[in-house]
C-alpha cells in the first residue's frame, strides 16, 4: 500500500471515531458515568440528646430547732407542755417537709425512666454509642435518687435527726409526768395528797367530782393531765388491745379537755373508743361508751378523715365528744400509725 493510501485510510478511521463520539447515545453514556462518580448521600446531623431534669434538692432550713427549750421552764408539767409543743412541730416537718421530698425523689426517678424509654431508646435518628450513654447517664441518676443513695444524704441526716430528737422529747416528757417508767414529779404528788387528803364533807365531796377537779390541776400544771398526750406521750403509753389496757393509755388516746373530766373508769371507756375506730380505719366510723357509774355521761368518737403518707404511715383525724350532765364538750385529735407498729398514737 503507497503511502497515499495509508494517509487517506487513517483520516477515515479519525472522522469514524470523532462522529462515534460525537453522538448522542456516546454523550448519554458519558453524563450517566459522570453522574454516578459525582452522587454522594446527603450527610443528615444527629439531634442533641434529651437533657435529664435536675435533681431536686432539699433545703436545710426550717428544721424546728426547739428541742432544748423545755430547759428554760421550771415547772416539770409546764416542760412536758413544751416538750410536746416541740414534738408537734418535729411532726409537722416531718409530715410536710421530708415526706414530700421523698415524693419528689420517686417522681424524678419516674421521669428520667420515662425520657429514656420514650424519647431515646430504639430512635434510630441517634447513634448506638449515644443512645447507650444516655442510658449509663439515667442509671447512674436514677440509683443516686434510691433512699441509700448520694441524692439523698441531706435526706437521711434530717430523718435520723428527727428521730433522735422525738426520742429525746419523749424521753424528757416522760420525765416530767411520771410515765415510761419515771416517778411522777414529787410537787405534784404532794398536790394531789394535800388535794385528795382533806377530810370530812368537803374530801368526799372533792374525791366525787374528779372530773372538775382534775381540770383545775390540768390548767394549773400548763394544760396536762398526768400523762396527757401528744406525739411524745402517744408512743411513750402505747395503745394496746383494749382489753390490755395500761392505766397511762388514757394519756396516749384522750385529749386533756375530755380527760380531764372524766373519772378513770370512764376514762377508760373512751379510750375502748377511739381503739374500736382506729381499727376499723374507715372514714365515718363512729363508736359511742357510756359511764358505768355516772348516769348523765356519755361519748363517742368518729374518724372524720383518713390520710396515708408515702412511706406508709397513716394518721386519722378523730373527732371526740363527751357529754356530761348536758354540757357537750367536742375535741378532734389526729392519732398516726407508722408502718410496722402496733397501733395509733395521738400527734395533736
Amino acid at each position: 500500500m503507497t503511502i497515499e493510501v495509508r494517509s487517506m485510510c487513517h483520516a477515515l478511521i479519525a472522522a469514524s471515531l470523532l462522529v462515534s463520539v460525537g453522538s448522542p447515545a456516546f454523550s448519554q453514556e458519558q453524563d450517566a458515568s459522570e453522574a454516578d462518580r459525582a452522587y454522594v448521600a446527603p450527610v443528615t446531623a444527629e439531634p442533641d440528646l434529651p437533657a435529664l431534669p435536675p435533681t431536686p434538692v432539699l433545703s436545710q432550713d426550717g428544721y424546728p430547732d426547739c428541742r432544748e427549750d423545755f430547759q428554760k421552764i421550771a415547772a416539770p408539767f409546764d416542760k412536758a407542755e413544751d416538750t410536746n409543743r416541740c414534738t408537734v412541730l418535729l411532726d409537722r416537718y416531718y409530715a410536710e417537709v421530708l415526706t414530700p421530698f421523698r415524693q419528689r425523689m420517686i417522681d424524678h426517678q419516674n421521669e428520667i425512666s420515662a425520657i429514656y424509654t420514650d424519647r431515646v431508646a430504639g430512635k434510630m435518628e441517634f447513634s448506638a454509642k449515644n443512645r447507650d450513654q444516655f442510658y449509663t447517664d439515667m442509671r447512674r441518676e436514677h440509683a443516686a435518687s434510691d433512699p441509700d443513695g448520694a441524692n439523698l444524704a441531706d435526706y437521711r441526716a434530717l430523718e435520723t435527726r428527727y428521730q433522735q430528737d422525738r426520742a429525746y422529747l419523749q424521753d424528757r416528757f416522760c420525765f416530767n409526768t411520771g410515765c415510761g417508767g419515771y416517778a411522777v414529779p414529787e410537787y405534784v404528788a404532794k398536790d394531789d395528797k394535800s388535794e385528795g387528803g382533806k377530810k370530812g364533807s368537803a374530801g368526799k365531796s372533792a374525791k366525787k367530782s374528779k372530773g372538775p377537779q382534775k381540770c383545775k390541776k390540768a390548767k394549773k400544771r400548763g394544760g396536762l393531765l398526768g400523762g396527757i398526750i401528744g406525739g411524745v406521750a402517744g408512743n411513750a403509753a402505747g395503745l394496746g388491745k383494749i382489753g390490755t389496757l395500761i392505766s397511762s393509755a388514757a394519756g396516749a388516746v384522750l385529749v386533756s379537755e375530755i380527760a380531764c373530766q372524766l373519772t378513770e373508769d370512764e376514762q377508760k371507756e373512751a379510750v375502748a373508743a377511739t381503739v374500736e375506730v382506729t381499727e376499723k380505719e374507715e372514714v365515718g366510723a363512729t363508736a359511742t361508751w357510756k359511764s358505768p357509774t355516772r348516769a348523765g355521761v356519755s361519748g363517742s368518737s368518729t374518724v372524720t378523715a383518713l390520710n396515708t403518707e408515702p412511706n406508709g404511715r397513716k394518721c386519722l383525724n378523730i373527732t371526740d365528744v363527751a357529754i356530761i350532765d348536758g354540757q357537750e364538750t367536742r375535741v378532734s385529735k389526729q392519732m398516726c400509725r407508722g408502718q410496722g407498729d402496733e397501733g395509733y398514737t395521738i400527734l395533736a
